[in-house]
């Protein structure tokens, strides 16, 4: 019987046979040029041809042409290993994507105009510029102001998280979410429980909070195709959940109660060939938020003390909060900052700066009859860089990296979010647009 025909082996063969005789080639112009360099006798350069170089060339022009069918096997293997996934659609979107990512190299706007929402907005940074999900539309929007996508939607509670990659909208305590690249929807699914948390890595993978007929939690995974790859039953209620910048590490926190108590858990999944997990439990202890510190190291806020585990579950460093009270919380790359209220002096702030391995970068101590007050009425804060930024009731703090400084600039009680490129450029978001501010703008009080 006659055997099948694999066009793969076959390929394989003559990739081997042609990598062969490259590599022969290579060898043998390496022996004709040390024959040229030991050789006794000076050579003719009137001569209108010279034998070596005669000879070198066309051994040049061999490698050439052997280079060239390799490319050319390499391009056909590629072809026939992907051809699910060379789709009119795939290459549409690729063409599209590469002329909406080259508009975050233009000039930066001043403004960035979106449609008015009938309900809150919420805001995310996306390659250079912003995404604004509505309760009737998503806006994607680049840097130099340019409106790149508009999806009709219909959400009660917006909400977006974005990475470099994807950005996912979804309503809070919805049924549906979607998943868009710069300028399209590129996935969208119903589910049959609410939708209470996502998060996107940069490298794609993403995960939907929501939960199911017997567990109070399911955290759905997600990889870069858009498939399934696990899910995870929690008969907890999942307080947060996070990515590392890689993709590779996920970070979910929830909490129950036993006997009276609160019982965190804090789940870190190792998305890798195999997917594994570890679980750390905390008595006693409510774990309101999670975030990545660094690539290989989760921070857990907790409301009596902050948790830097790594992805094994080892607990590299716990801070206690001590009788303040934890009020707001910022987790970056690098750092993790800590605003609390003071237990003994109510009137009293503390602003807690950590670096990945729990140690203390800096500490503001301020009181609320303190002729200059950054901490008094804030209601958010963001890392840009290493620079903290503190939204208040009017006004927008920028406090330096390593605490010394505190300017502010002001911003008007209309502004709904802050976001932070670095430590020198910052976007406050209003209901229709969103204004950009530079270090320049913000001044000593």
């Amino acid at each position: 019987m006659a055997g099948k025909f694999h066009p793969l082996r076959r390929l394989r063969r003559l990739w081997q046979s042609l990598y062969g005789r490259a590599a022969g080639a290579a060898e043998r112009f390496s022996q004709q040029t040390d024959e040229v360099i030991e050789q006794a006798e000076p050579i003719d350069f009137s001569s209108p041809s010279i034998p070596y170089y005669q000879t070198l060339a066309n051994r040049i022009s061999f490698v050439r042409v052997i280079l060239y069918m390799v490319l050319l096997v390499f391009v056909v293997t590629t072809v026939i290993s992907n051809s699910s996934l060379i789709t009119y659609s795939n290459l549409y979107y690729l063409v599209k994507d590469i002329g909406a990512a080259s508009l975050t190299a233009q000039s930066e706007a001043e403004h960035l105009s979106y449609p008015l929402s009938p309900t809150s907005s919420d805001f995310a940074l996306f390659r250079g510029g912003l995404v604004v999900a509505g309760g009737s539309e998503v806006t994607a929007i680049s840097g130099s102001g340019k409106q790149t996508m508009s999806q009709n939607v219909s959400y009660a509670a917006p909400a977006v998280r974005s990475s470099d990659k994807f950005y996912l909208t979804f309503g809070r305590g919805e049924n549906s979410f979607a998943v868009y690249n710069s300028f399209v929807r590129v996935y969208s699914e119903d589910t049959e429980y609410p939708i209470f948390d996502a998060c996107v890595g940069n490298n794609g993978y993403f995960a939907v909070v929501t939960r199911s007929r017997d567990y109070a939690s399911e955290v759905l995974l997600y990889n870069d195709r858009m498939e399934k790859i696990a899910n995870y039953h929690l008969g907890s209620y999942v307080t947060d959940v996070a990515l590392n910048k890689d993709g590779d590490v996920l970070a979910i926190t929830s909490v129950t109660s036993e006997e009276g108590r609160w019982l965190s858990k804090i789940h870190l999944v190792r998305i890798e060939k195999r997917i594994t997990s570890e679980t750390v439990e905390i008595s006693g202890s409510f774990a309101s938020m999670c975030g990545f510190i660094s690539s290989d190291r989760a921070a857990v806020v907790m409301d009596d003390r902050l948790l830097i585990l790594r992805p094994d579950g080892t607990i590299n460093a716990e801070i206690s909060f001590g009788d303040d009270e934890a009020t707001l919380c910022a987790v970056s790359d690098g750092r993790a900052a800590i605003l609390q209220q003071g237990d003994s002096h109510l009137s009293e702030q503390i602003l807690t700066v950590y670096d990945r391995n729990g140690k203390q970068v800096y500490r503001l101590t301020v009181n609320a009859d303190s002729s200059v007050n950054p901490l008094e009425g804030a209601t958010a804060m963001t890392f840009g860089g290493n620079v903290l930024f503190i939204r208040t009731r009017n006004s927008v703090w920028r406090i330096a990296a390593n605490g010394s400084t505190a300017t502010f600039a002001e911003v008007g009680r209309d502004a709904t979010d802050i976001l932070a490129y670095d430590g020198d450029s910052l976007l406050v978001c209003f209901p229709a647009y969103a204004r950009r501010m530079s270090a320049e703008d913000f001044t000593t009080p």
